[in-house]
C-alpha cells in the first residue's frame, strides 16, 4: 500500500542508493562472490569470515510497505546492533537494497520473531 505520496521510498541519497520512508538509509546490493585464496580455492575462513559474508534478508510485501511499518522496523533493528548487514527486498518493485552500516544487526531468535511479527511469517532469513 503506497499511500497518497506514491511508493514508500522518498528520493534522496546518491546514485545507486535509496532512502525508504521511515529514514532507513540503503544502497543497492550485488551478489557476494567467494574470495579466492592464494592457492586459487575459495577462502573458507573462520567463523568471523563466514559471519562477514552472512546477511539478514528481510522481505517487505506490498501490503506492509508504508512509513509506519518501516519506522517500526528501523526501531527494531536499532535494538539489535551487531555485525551483519540487513538487506531489504521490496516485493512491490522487485528491488533489493542493503541498509547502511548504522542498521547492522546481531541476528537472534528475538530479532527474527520481531521482524516476522511486524512483516509476516517467513519474512526474515539469515543467509
Amino acid at each position: 500500500m503506497a499511500g497518497a505520496a506514491g511508493p514508500a521510498r522518498a528520493a534522496g541519497g546518491t546514485a545507486g542508493s535509496a532512502r525508504p520512508a521511515g529514514g532507513l538509509a540503503a544502497q543497492r546490493v550485488r551478489a557476494a562472490e567467494p574470495r579466492q585464496s592464494a592457492g586459487g580455492t575459495a577462502d573458507q575462513g573462520g567463523a568471523a569470515s563466514r559471519q562477514a559474508r552472512q546477511r539478514v534478508f528481510v522481505k517487505i510485501a506490498a501490503h506492509v510497505e508504508n512509513a509506519g511499518t518501516l519506522t517500526r522496523l528501523k526501531a527494531l533493528l536499532a535494538e539489535h546492533p551487531g555485525p551483519l548487514v540487513v538487506v531489504l527486498f521490496y516485493e512491490n518493485g522487485q528491488k533489493t537494497i542493503a541498509l547502511s552500516d548504522a542498521y547492522r544487526v546481531k541476528p537472534s531468535p528475538e530479532l527474527i520473531r520481531g521482524i516476522e511479527e511486524l512483516l509476516g511469517a517467513g519474512t526474515a532469513k539469515v543467509k
